[in-house]
């Protein structure tokens, strides 16, 4: 360990020194895509995991480029291939009202400057998990429109606003049962961290900070209850923190995170951890991408 704090993401070091990558564009009415490593296995005959990759808050679907390469480089250039049972394919998309998205720029900044933070974050969290179950019922349509291609799996990753996308897509999409939040929180535990957020900024949390109307959807959740921890059954969790992330700390979400992959650990089909990188703050580092790569290869991709 060097002792120094990292508060900021070296984008072009997560490629780890790996080639570019071949990048397809297209949309599904609107959505704008990119799907990274098409070019790459068009000769072959396995089938494919899609990995879905969704960017942070105020950033686009540019800042998932070196990730995406990075994570392709990981899997195809340092793992044994003959091993893999399937192909890899990441697919990036903008956020709803980022990048070429977006229509109200103030929507995406925090209660010193948008007191309606948290109904927009809850939103763009509810949103985003719509928008990736979307993308998972066409792409092969738009893909592979003679069923050229099968795609067998499904996985989820994202970076702080993408973390808690994937959690919730963990939570709700049967589909998804292998995901990678990074410096996201399960959406169990959004009023915890964002109550102390709105206090640190003068705002009392509740009405109109917190409106009434959004009770049943923010804190329906209670992980003593048996039933809604079985949505999170034979899941696979890697769940990946900077140790001095003080935007999304990690202690806000601790009990709700140890409760699920507790409970995901009690079945053998299911697999939970927790990487917390002790360098980092609120971002992310070449050692995240390399165990995103580790988990994608051993529980997406491998024989």
């Amino acid at each position: 360990m060097s002792g120094k704090v990292f508060h900021k993401t070296d984008e072009p070091s997560l490629t780890f020194g790996h080639p570019e990558v071949s990048v397809k564009e297209l949309s599904i009415v609107g959505l704008h895509l990119r799907v990274y490593g098409l070019k790459e296995i068009e000769n072959s005959e396995k089938p494919i995991t899609v990995l879905v990759a969704a960017h942070g808050r105020t950033n686009s679907q540019k800042n998932m480029i070196t990730f995406s390469q990075g994570i392709l480089g990981q899997v195809n250039y340092e793992k044994p291939t003959d091993e893999s049972k399937r192909d890899l394919l990441i697919v990036t998309l903008d956020q709803r009202n980022h990048g070429s998205r977006i229509t109200d720029k103030k929507a995406n900044l925090s209660f010193d400057e948008n007191p309606n933070h948290l109904i927009d974050m809850a939103a763009k969290v509810y949103g985003g998990a719509q928008d990736v179950q979307l993308v998972i019922d066409f792409l092969a349509a738009y893909l592979f429109p003679r069923g050229e291609k099968v795609i067998e799996e499904w996985i989820a990753t994202g970076v702080s606003l993408g973390g808690h996308v994937t959690w919730r897509l963990l939570r709700e999409e049967p589909r998804i049962k292998i995901g990678i939040p990074i410096i996201g929180l399960p959406f169990e535990s959004f009023p915890k961290y964002m109550g102390p957020r709105a206090e640190q900024f003068g705002l009392e949390f509740k009405a109109p900070t917190y409106p009434p109307s959004l009770l049943p959807l923010l804190e329906e959740h209670d992980n003593s209850n048996l039933e809604q921890l079985e949505k999170y059954k034979d899941k696979k969790i890697l769940t990946i923190h900077g140790k001095h992330d003080k935007l999304v700390p990690y202690d806000k979400g601790e009990q709700d995170i140890k409760d699920i992959l507790d409970y995901i650990n009690e079945n053998e089909k299911g697999k939970g951890e927790i990487y917390i990188d002790e360098e980092f703050g609120h971002a992310v580092s070449k050692e995240m991408v390399k165990k995103t790569a580790d988990w994608i290869w051993e529980y997406g991709l491998k024989k």
